[in-house]
């Protein structure tokens, strides 16, 4: 996910969350609701227009750290790397004598450090390309891993704490709960608007909009004189 869905997530979010809390806006318009249902239905739209709000924080917040953590620099290992050292992954799927997982994603240095492991020689070259979705080959001609970016990830404490707890898995495991909860929400916003709308109020603005309500002047003709 880029930046900038990042950013458009947020600003609807924060939209969302501040037509909440002022009741305000064309969020709340009223024009075809039952009258005397108008107050209930402002409360319910303010409850779900909270939950929906922070449920698209949460999913700006999701996308900020997949975009800091995972987009640029991140590897991970290849179906043929697993097949080849398939004696040096444990039941588990991790590396013999490392921490690092056969599905896990990891910056260049990491993959690095893992292979020159398995393969007990020197990391690889720094003059191997590490271009985007391109495999990264040993001499024998396997794939032993697939790049998702040009450079490395920040590899300074805070940023290898936060890769410990928000795992890539965790990262899209969560996107996709995220979005589940927001779909939901959103079927239930429209649940709710169709039983507090007035059909007729609704039909007659509809027959409006597409011009087809005509003035019934418009259909009185003027008798023609009679001599």
């Amino acid at each position: 996910m880029s930046f900038l869905f990042t950013l458009a997530l947020l600003a609807i979010a924060v939209y969302v969350l501040y037509s909440a809390i002022t009741m305000k806006g064309r969020l709340f318009a009223t024009e075809n609701i039952i009258e005397e249902k108008i107050p209930q239905f402002k409360k319910l739209l303010r409850g779900i227009y909270f939950g929906l709000g922070v449920i698209m924080l949460l999913m700006a917040a999701n996308s900020g750290f997949q975009n800091l953590l995972y987009s640029e620099g991140a590897y991970r290992y290849s179906e043929d790397f697993k097949t080849f050292y398939a004696d040096e992954i444990t039941e588990s799927g991790k590396l013999k004598g490392t921490d690092f997982t056969v599905n896990g994603v990891y910056s260049v240095s990491e993959m690095r450090n893992t292979l020159a492991y398995v393969q007990n020689q020197l990391p690889l070259p720094e003059d191997k390309s590490f271009e985007w979705a391109v495999p990264v080959q040993d001499e024998a001609g396997r794939d032993l891993y697939y790049g998702y970016g040009e450079s490395e990830l920040n590899q300074n404490e805070t940023f290898a704490k936060l890769r410990g707890t928000l795992t890539y898995r965790t990262i899209q495991i969560s996107n996709y709960v995220f979005m589940g909860l927001a779909i939901v929400v959103i079927v239930g916003l429209f649940v709710m608007m169709n039983k507090f709308t007035d059909k007729e109020k609704a039909a007659k603005a509809r027959s409006v909009q597409s011009g087809n309500a005509m003035p019934s002047s418009a259909f009185e003709f003027d008798e023609e004189k009679k001599d």
